[in-house]
């Protein structure tokens, strides 16, 4: 298991908590299609420029905060909020089971 910025990946599970009031509706939309941005837009660029992504990510909106949750964390989640300009600092994140 890596462990990156205390942010969980390659491991069983992982989850996320964005409040909405920290993204714009750009982020919002492309958290939300994740898969397809980042086979579209952003092959070629970071730790995952060689792969093609099939491994979504289970993300639900509600009023006030985007939610993501998985349980074979094999796309890099945390790199990819990053990448599309979301600040680490209002991101909750969780290993498995809330850990």
């Amino acid at each position: 298991m890596r462990l990156k910025s205390e942010f969980i990946t390659n491991s069983s599970c992982a989850s996320f908590i964005i409040p909405k009031k920290y993204l714009t509706k750009d982020q919002i939309e492309m958290i939300k299609d994740h898969i397809n941005v980042a086979n579209d837009w952003l092959v070629g660029r970071g730790p995952m420029r060689d792969q093609r992504h099939s491994d979504e990510w289970n993300i639900e909106e509600s009023l006030n905060s985007i939610e993501g949750d998985t349980s074979m964390d094999n796309f890099d989640m945390m790199w990819f909020l990053l990448e599309i300009g979301v600040d680490e600092d209002h991101i909750e994140h969780h290993g498995c089971y809330g850990n």
